[in-house]
Formats: C-alpha cells, sequence, structure tokens
C-alpha cells in the first residue's frame, strides 16, 4: 500500500518551522519599515534647514537670530508654499506637519551648538510608532533623545 500526502506530525513540524521564522522576522521587518519612514523625514528636515539657511543669507543676516522675527517663517522659506509640499503636508505657523512627523523652525537659533544662532529643524514624531519622540537637525548631524529604541532604530544614540 503506497502512502499518499504528508503525516500529521510533518505537517506541524513545517508549521512550527515558519511560526519561528515569522517570529524572528516580523520585528526586523518593522524595524525596517520604521527606518524607511524615517529616511523620508531626513530629507524633509534636511530641506527645510537648507531653505532656512538660504533666507540668512539672502537677508544679508549674520545668523538665523540675527533675522527680524517677521522673517523667522515658515512662509518666507523658498519651501514654505504648500503647493510645494508633498500631497498630504500642511503648515500651521512655523510648523510642516505630515507623513507622521511634524517639523518645526523654531524662532530662535540653535543655543546648544558651536554655532549658536545657526538655523535648526526640531522633528517629533507624531503618528505610528514611537510617537513623542524628538530629533533635532542642526545641518551636520541629527541628534535623538526621549526614545532609546527609536534613536536606536533611527541609527542615533541618545
Amino acid at each position: 500500500m503506497q502512502r499518499k500526502g504528508f503525516t500529521l506530525m510533518e505537517l506541524l513540524t513545517v508549521v512550527v518551522i515558519i511560526g519561528i521564522l515569522a517570529s524572528v522576522a516580523l520585528p526586523q521587518y518593522q524595524k525596517v519599515v520604521e527606518k524607511s519612514k524615517f529616511t523620508k523625514a531626513e530629507v524633509m528636515a534636511k530641506a527645510l534647514y537648507d531653505s532656512c539657511d538660504r533666507l540668512v543669507t539672502q537677508w544679508g543676516a549674520e545668523t538665523y537670530s540675527s533675522l527680524p522675527t517677521n522673517a523667522k517663517t515658515i512662509a518666507r522659506l523658498d519651501i514654505g508654499d504648500a503647493s510645494l509640499l508633498p500631497v498630504g503636508f500642511t503648515i500651521n505657523g512655523n510648523t510642516i506637519s505630515g507623513a507622521g512627523f511634524s517639523y518645526t523652525l523654531p524662532t530662535t537659533g540653535n543655543p546648544n551648538t558651536a554655532r549658536a544662532g545657526e538655523c535648526y529643524v526640531q522633528i517629533s514624531k507624531t503618528a505610528g510608532n514611537y510617537i513623542g519622540t524628538q530629533l533635532t537637525f542642526d545641518g551636520e548631524q541629527f541628534t535623538c533623545s526621549n526614545n532609546a529604541t527609536a534613536c536606536e532604530i533611527y541609527g542615533f544614540e541618545e
């Protein structure tokens, strides 16, 4: 008599192996997805910083802090027109929001760097995983704070 098909034990073994592989792969997949979302946030933060830097040059100021208060708005930036932003992004005062992050251009220069008074961008995670994570971009590097797991996934030390 010839046997057709698989035994219950063989099927259970396969199911257990697939379950173990999935339990290892899923967290890694989630980290990769989160990192890719942050990559988009990096691009937006760098664009906002570069636009701020150009504004300082256009006004002939030495630093961002030395600009007149009415010049320190996103509307004055060359990316400050909502029609120039990706679909789903909005501008509210000095903050651009979209794709799970908000980007704020503070009205004072960054006091925490050697280049005090220069432009910087504050980034906050507003949707998805790690809501509330804060990052700062000062034109040279990103600094992550208040969420060690997110900082690690994004590739920064807290």
